[in-house]
């Protein structure tokens, strides 16, 4: 017996080595740590509730900001043939893992499917306005793709939604997603044009229409400029159309680069526009900047910002200047907010901010007063 199981595990082996032979894994890792000390002088933070304490010192887990992130995380690329994954593991201060397992694909050709991602982009073409229609592509994260010839992408997916109901029903429904896409360039000229439909069993059951995209981009991009439009148009189950437009053009003009950027949303319950005009310039070790915010929205007013940099050697420091709602019935006290920095000769981040705004209520917009110390130390990789 111990003979013929030494066999068959040496067999196992082999064949184990055999299969794994052209698997290929990379492993890379990564991790932040943003130590804060903070006094807040007012007694309250920005959205108005009181603190436990006046003085904190704790880690920043703000996960909108890069910098401000911690904890260890690790991620595995695996290859083998045609098919590629992750696997990732992140660990928190706790001791806490969370593993994931993601962008399963098998790549056959021109033939890919699995987690293959959605085809759509010109919901977010323009960064000024990403989410133009609202995310109103379907995020069909899996299905199958085709390559059909150079620049034309076709797609078939699926997804769970709960965006058709009816008097009796309202459940996640599981839909069939097709989505075609062309780009192209032309000289200066880029550009993508790409359509979706959308249709659940539900819907089919009910007469419903089939939800429905279309998405144009353009990119005309030359040495001294880059100017980027966009439109959506976007139809629900129930037939109801909408429309959005965006426009972003940027320049640089003696060393100062100007940019300028217009966002329409159109529907039957918003329909706000939004004009942006910025200006930035630099000089040696100082920076400035300025922008200006025109909304339509009624619920919120104009704002205007204005910054000033200075770097030299390992120190930053920079004040920046917000006047928000200024053209409402009452506009918002002004935001203030300075900061300093160096970075050691290991790479770590001192840092100190300051924040200061007055109290304030324009409409249904209420600011608590703000004044607050921040000192840290943070690294990252």
């Amino acid at each position: 017996m111990k003979a013929i199981f030494a066999v068959t595990a040496l067999a196992a082996a082999i064949s184990g080595q055999a299969l794994a032979a052209d698997t290929e894994t990379t492993t890379t890792f990564s991790g932040a740590l943003n130590a804060q000390f903070i006094y807040n002088m007012a007694g309250a933070t920005e959205d108005g509730t009181a603190l436990d304490s006046t003085f904190d010192v704790d880690l920043d887990d703000e996960e909108d900001d890069t910098d401000g992130l911690y904890g260890l995380t690790m991620e595995m690329a695996v290859t083998n043939g045609p098919f590629s994954g992750s696997v990732g593991i992140e660990l928190d201060e706790e001791g806490g893992a969370t593993a994931t397992v993601g962008d399963l694909v098998v790549t056959d050709g021109k033939l890919s499917f699995g987690q293959v991602g959605e085809i759509t982009s010109t919901d977010e073409y323009i960064d000024a306005s990403v989410e133009m229609a609202g995310g109103d592509d379907v995020e069909d994260a899996i299905g199958f793709r085709y390559a059909a010839a150079e620049g034309f992408t076709v797609q078939l997916g699926g997804y769970e939604s709960a965006n058709v109901s009816t008097a009796t029903t309202a459940a996640n429904q599981t839909s069939v997603v097709g989505s075609a896409q062309y780009k192209g360039a032309a000289g200066a000229l880029a550009y993508v044009v790409e359509g979706q439909m959308a249709m659940s069993a539900l819907g089919a059951e009910n007469d419903l229409d089939p939800r429905t995209f279309i998405g144009a981009g353009v990119t005309y991009s030359t040495d001294m400029m880059t100017v980027m439009a966009a439109v959506n148009m976007t139809s629900d189950t129930a037939g109801v159309s909408d429309t959005d437009y965006a426009v972003d053009a940027t320049t640089t003009v003696a060393g100062a680069t100007l940019s300028a950027g217009y966002l329409e949303r159109s529907s039957e319950t918003d329909d706000d526009e939004e004009l942006f005009v910025g200006a930035a310039y630099a000089m040696d070790a100082i920076s400035l900047s300025a922008g200006y915010l025109l909304t339509t929205a009624e619920e919120a007013g104009d704002e205007v910002t204005a910054g000033l940099g200075y770097a030299a050697g390992a120190m930053s420091y920079s004040a920046d200047i917000t006047l928000a709602n200024f053209d409402a019935a009452t506009a918002d006290a002004v935001l203030i907010e300075l900061g300093v920095s160096t970075v050691s000769a290991a790479g770590v981040t001192y840092y100190g901010e300051f924040e200061m705004q007055a109290e304030g209520d324009t409409g249904a917009i209420t600011t608590a007063e703000t004044s607050k110390l921040t000192v840290g130390g943070k690294y990252s990789f």
